[in-house]
């Protein structure tokens, strides 16, 4: 479904991707690891189009998306859920969700029905409806950011560190929604994250990065077992 081939991505002089590849099929949960400054957000924002790469390509269901505008690949049907959510916090829960649906033609009845997959998805959001975005726990922010990219019907969703400050017990939740999104809905995920684990626990395939290089792929299951990963991203 998605292919990165080759990509380098600069800022200014300075290189931040060096001839990274990767690929999402049409049923994966696809994780993206390693530590601060290793690129991951940069190539998230590549395929996004908010950043540009000077070397290599991004296609999507076969078609070139490299070097498009933002708004275009949107219109794809790929969803970007940026680190630190960006939810409109003076707006209430609805109105979130009602704009996530703005890129989108839909009649009212079509709207109610995007509106209530999400509040059977995340039953504490209909419990907030009328609840400003900004005055809700961290969690349920990450929930509704989720939520709020879940109504134009992504075919590919892409999340950026959903568990970063979140409680234990709370990051168990959002994976396990994760993976039913995955499995319910049918939409392919990848997913950047610092908590190795569980990024790798859910998801068929990891991508390792390193200060801007790809130093390993494979199956997630496989890739815990070895001492590299395990000493580096597990504890272990």
């Amino acid at each position: 479904m998605l292919k990165v081939n080759g990509i380098d991505v600069y800022y200014g002089k300075v290189q931040a991707l060096f001839d990274v590849s990767i690929e999402v099929g049409g049923d994966e949960i696809v994780s993206i690891i390693g530590a601060n400054g290793a690129g991951k957000t940069t190539l998230m924002k590549t395929i996004m189009g908010i950043n540009k790469a000077k070397k290599g390509s991004i296609e999507y269901k076969g078609k070139t998306i490299s070097g498009i505008h933002t708004h275009k690949i949107v219109k794809e049907k790929i969803v970007y859920i940026p680190e630190g959510r960006e939810i409109f916090p003076n707006m209430t829960v609805q109105e979130n969700l009602e704009m996530g649906a703005y890129s989108v033609k839909m009649k009212s009845s079509e709207l109610q029905e995007h509106l209530d997959m999400q509040y059977e998805i995340f039953p504490r959001l209909k419990e907030r409806i009328k609840q400003k975005a900004g005055s809700m726990s961290g969690g349920e922010q990450q929930m509704l950011a989720i939520a709020r990219g879940l109504m134009p019907d992504p075919e590919l969703l892409m999340l950026d560190e959903p568990s970063l400050g979140l409680a234990p017990v709370i990051v168990d939740d959002m994976f396990d929604i994760i993976v039913r999104i995955n499995k319910d809905r049918k939409i392919p995920v990848v997913i950047v994250e610092q908590n190795a684990f569980m990024a790798m626990s859910i998801s068929n395939r990891t991508y390792v990065l390193e200060v801007g290089n790809l130093i390993t792929q494979g199956d997630s299951k496989v890739l815990m077992d070895t001492d590299e990963i395990k000493k580096a991203y597990l504890g272990g």
